[in-house]
């Protein structure tokens, strides 16, 4: 996965979790997953299908609202709904996680460790209570993938 990529998930999580606490509508979140799903460029296309597959899942139900034929839904549409945007949300964290496990050749920056709970970020300076063993971690601030010094530590002793 790019950089790039990795921020265009971290946004999609971001756009899920405004929508949970009701601080961006349906619609918008629709057009907004839109737009970052056909940013990303390194990700597999199966994991772009199934996510699109939610995404138009989210898309119905506001359609259906908005034209009046919600009642004629089949089953419960909040139900679906939530299941569909629970959904989303695993996909995100779920492609970062794995990203995070295995050290990115691509990727030259290391956070450095202050101590045992925390890492200073080499780009932005930025420092953030951490207890990480993956290989990479993301920067809360800047957002930019790093190599984890603390994995590469326990990895070479």
């Amino acid at each position: 996965m790019t950089e790039y990529d990795l921020k265009q998930i971290r946004l999609i999580e971001k756009k899920i979790c405004l929508f949970e606490t009701s601080k961006l509508n349906l619609f918008d979140l629709v057009c907004d997953l839109r737009g970052l799903l056909n940013a990303l460029e390194s990700v597999a296309d199966s994991w772009k299908d199934d996510f699109q597959a939610e995404t138009n899942t989210l898309e119905i139900i506001h359609d259906s609202i908005e034209d009046g034929s919600i009642s004629k839904w089949q089953g419960n549409f909040k139900e679906d709904l939530h299941k569909s945007v629970l959904k989303l949300k695993k996909m995100a964290i779920s492609i970062l996680e794995d990203y995070l496990k295995m050290p990115d050749p691509n990727i030259s920056e290391h956070a450095i460790e202050a101590d045992s709970n925390w890492l200073i970020c080499p780009k932005c300076n930025d420092a953030w209570e951490s207890n990480s063993l993956s290989a990479m971690v993301v920067c809360p601030k800047c957002e930019c993938a790093l190599h984890n010094s603390r994995a590469s530590s326990k990895t070479t002793t």
